[in-house]
């Protein structure tokens, strides 16, 4: 006889299992550095993909204007995401390829899966009817598909504005995109003609991160979580919550 409650868990479980791959390629990325072609920059970015140091060589004047530095470093930066994207990549097809059992999933399709515990917590206590239970997971459907429309135009909006941010001393400010991409790099050029290399990426790096800071409140797992879509997703990992919001446990 067909189980509503075990399709759930196991569509769920599946889902899970399937993601395995690209939770471990993730779980392996670390720190990534790349330099400009002059060499004169170098950008490392974290395993997040955020730009973490910057550092320019003593040269710096031979192969760039107080103009055109900016450029240097926005150039290292983008190989240095180019790079970890490849490191990534490579993780996820290698990944993919083990043989079945090495990719572990958080929750797999034994007695311990979504299905098995749901139906543990509605065996001895279902005090809601079918057709009642099935009446409020219709709800919870309808409200997840009406979401996700919701949430895609969300993080698009997000993805695509752009975050400022200043250094301490203001001599340098910083433009992201959302998702993090260096848009922009400015330096005062009155402070550049004297500035230390040192200095120079450490305030365009201070710059960097306040502007991290300012797109941080509105990161993608934000927006997810606060919608109908993150509720119905600690719902599936909490068997006894969702039996309770299905009417099948008091």
């Amino acid at each position: 006889m067909y189980d509503p409650v075990e399709a759930i868990g196991r569509s769920r479980d599946d889902l899970i299992r399937g993601g395995g791959a690209f939770r471990e390629a993730a779980a392996a990325l670390g720190p990534v550095t790349a330099k400009d072609d002059s060499g004169a920059v170098t950008v490392t970015v974290d395993a997040e993909g955020r730009i973490s140091s910057i550092l320019v060589s003593m040269t710096w004047r031979n192969s760039y204007t107080a103009h055109s530095h900016a450029a240097g470093v926005t150039e290292a930066a983008t190989k240095a995401g180019v790079a970890r994207l490849e490191q990534w990549g490579s993780t996820v097809v290698e990944a993919d390829e083990r043989p079945s059992g090495r990719v572990v999933a958080p929750t797999p399709l034994d007695a311990d899966g979504l299905a098995s515990r749901l139906s543990e917590a509605v065996e001895h206590d279902r005090s809601g009817s079918v057709y009642a239970s099935m009446q409020v997971m219709s709800e919870l459907l309808h409200e997840l598909v009406d979401s996700i429309e919701d949430v895609r135009n969300e993080v698009r909006e997000h993805l695509t504005r752009e975050y400022t941010g200043r250094s301490a001393s203001g001599h340098v400010t910083a433009t992201i995109a959302g998702n993090g991409t260096l848009l922009d790099l400015t330096f005062d050029p009155n402070w550049l003609d004297s500035a230390h290399p040192a200095n120079l990426g450490r305030e365009a790096t201070q710059a960097i991160h306040e502007a991290y800071g300012r797109a941080g409140g509105d990161d993608v797992a934000t927006i997810v979580a606060r919608s109908p879509l993150g509720r119905l997703q600690r719902l599936s990992e909490d068997p006894v919550a969702l039996a309770r919001a299905m009417g099948l446990r008091s």
